[in-house]
């Protein structure tokens, strides 16, 4: 019996060698990586039920069984919840059906391969004849926009974006390409007008015969080849790509010229410095964009410089060195180089006669931001398919920032911490609602707040399955870079489609009479059935929470408050010197 059983076991081997050797053992290639089955995949139909389990971890994902559902945590945060005993799956709350229920196998859960790549944002190839399945994440991600200081070119994936870059000639070409990975269907190329960019375009690129070796290669044409910088997020998921402006936004054709007269440096308080160039003329002033955090640099169209002799010394622990001369390539354009110790943020100030770049950072516990949840009592604003209430949606996010940001020792208040509006007003008494919204303003007003968010959902009654997304609105020209930051963190936090930055075409109450930057954030659109199953979960509320929290964060530490902290402490020594006159 002993010899019959080592026999078995004998031959066990010579076959799975054998397999191995051949090819005959059915194989998962993801990433690159080649994971060989110990047992084999069934097909059904057009599905294939595989271990598919085992291979995520190269695409930075985890896994969790349970009785009841597998739960996915992808790399960008994306929850897929398998059902083992019906057809279905969701993916961040929205229902999905699948081709069949998870099998179990010798101790390894099978499941529909190709339907729980799809919920994951992967594409799987399923090979009968190798018997290999390749699974490749997917672009979700193409745009390309230009922003107030430079072009931004950002490139989304379902999972971490590997990447090399090279150059190329006649005509001058910057290129990427991302291996192992697939492009979803979005746009192929974008047509750049009045700029040193000719195209942007994104295309598949095999380099070895499919399946294997997909790579997905971004071409970035130029008339001239500029500098660039590339930014990874912190998932990896995400690339951005960054250009400089070929000109200051905004620069009309018939700037008169400006003439820089000189330069001096003040340091206004122990948090905050000033780098201040006299002007005549009416300048025209952006950030450029330096690629490096402790450079700054400021360009002043159509300027010419009539400062004689060197630039003044500047002794600063903050400021290691100033540099002033023509943007390079930018015929007509002045730019100041601010050389620092540290990244630190900065604003522009523009008076009559002086330019003034301030230096420093507002910090977060300084802070005074009103958080303002849409409607209240009987004003129940939209209200989804569920029944899900719009004041209730926006209550609950707004007790989230709340709690974040009281963390962080920032002075936050609530228009609203419950249920109630902020003051009763009657059903169709317009004046009384308009009473209402303007309470919250003086809340606001009232304490000199530094900002104000609005928090609401959207809803379109007509052909509402053709809107959907994350949206911010902002009215006065002071809340435009909050709503652009906050805009960028909340379509990140949420990963709901970029509905982009509005000003919004009516005198929203909220938004023209708060004395300070102030900014309406839509999280999503009720109405429409995909958002309003995200926006169920508590896990979307609490991201949209995280991602106002970034907004506010980011906006702060890029300098969009010096000038009022400035202006604050100025006003701080000038009472202590009158204290001590008198």
């Amino acid at each position: 019996m002993r010899w019959q059983v080592a026999a078995r076991v004998i031959v066990g081997v010579l076959v799975l060698v054998v397999a191995t050797a051949t090819g005959w053992a059915d194989t998962i290639v993801v990433r690159g990586h080649r994971i060989r089955s110990p047992v084999r995949f069934e097909a059904a139909g057009e599905e294939v039920y595989a271990p598919l389990l085992g291979a995520l971890g190269y695409l930075e994902a985890t896994w969790e069984p349970d009785a009841e559902a597998i739960r996915i945590i992808t790399a960008n945060r994306r929850e897929i919840l398998v059902y083992r005993h019906r057809p279905e799956a969701t993916r961040d709350g929205v229902l999905r059906d699948m081709p069949g229920v998870p099998r179990e196998v010798k101790g390894r859960i099978l499941v529909p391969a190709k339907a729980v790549a799809s919920a994951m944002g992967c594409s799987a190839r399923w090979d009968e004849e190798s018997r290999t399945l390749y699974v490749y994440p997917w672009i979700r991600k193409f745009q390309f926009e230009e922003l107030s200081d430079r072009y931004r070119l950002t490139i989304g994936a379902e999972a971490p974006i590997r990447y090399q870059t090279g150059e190329l000639s006649d005509p001058p070409r910057l290129y990427l390409d991302l291996p192992e990975i697939d492009l979803s269907q979005i746009p192929s190329e974008f047509a750049v007008e009045d700029s040193y960019v000719r195209n942007v375009r994104i295309h598949q690129h095999s380099l070895a015969p499919a399946p294997e070796g997909e790579v997905v290669r971004v071409v970035v044409e130029f008339w001239r080849l500029r500098e660039y910088r590339i930014r990874e997020s912190e998932d990896r998921c995400r690339l951005e790509i960054e250009f400089p402006l070929p000109r200051a936004e905004g620069l009309p054709p018939d700037v008169p010229p400006v003439i820089l007269t000189g330069m001096s440096f003040e340091r206004t308080s122990p948090r905050v410095a000033a780098i201040k160039l006299g002007v005549f003329g009416t300048p025209y002033c952006t950030s450029a964009s330096m690629y490096e955090p402790t450079v700054i640099g400021i360009d002043i169209a159509n300027a010419q410089s009539q400062i004689r002799g060197p630039l003044p010394e500047i002794s600063d622990s903050l400021v290691e060195k100033v540099a002033l001369g023509p943007a390079p390539s930018w015929p007509g354009t002045q730019r100041l180089m601010i050389a620092l110790s540290e990244p630190t943020g900065h604003a522009i100030a523009i008076d009559e006669g002086e330019v003034r770049v301030l230096l420093g950072r507002f910090e977060l516990a300084e802070l005074k931001i009103v958080i303002d949840p849409g409607h209240g009592g009987h004003d129940t604003g939209a209200i989804g398919r569920s029944g899900l209430q719009e004041k209730e949606l926006n209550l609950d996010i707004a007790l989230r920032v709340y709690r974040h940001l009281k963390a962080m020792g920032v002075n936050v208040v609530l228009t609203r911490p419950d249920a109630n509006p902020v003051r009763p007003w009657a059903r169709g008494n317009r004046e009384q609602q308009k009473a209402e919204l303007l309470s919250r303003c003086k809340i606001a007003n009232g304490m000199d707040a530094d900002l104000f968010v609005s928090i609401h959902a959207n809803a379109r009654h007509s052909n509402p399955m053709e809107h959907r997304g994350t949206e911010t609105y902002y009215r006065k020209p002071d809340s435009f870079a909050f709503a652009r930051v906050m805009q960028d963190e909340l379509v990140y936090a949420l990963r709901l489609p970029d509905g982009g930055v509005i000003r919004h075409p009516k005198s929203i109450i909220v938004l023209s009479h708060t004395e300070m930057p102030s900014v309406l954030a839509e999280v999503g659109y009720l109405s429409h059935p995909a958002d309003e199953m995200v926006l169920l979960t508590e896990e979307a509320r609490e991201r949209a929470a995280q991602g106002i929290v970034s907004g506010v964060r980011r906006y702060v530490e890029r300098g969009g408050l010096l000038e009022k902290l400035a202006r604050r402490e100025r006003e701080r020594a000038r009472a202590a010197q009158g204290a001590s006159a008198d």
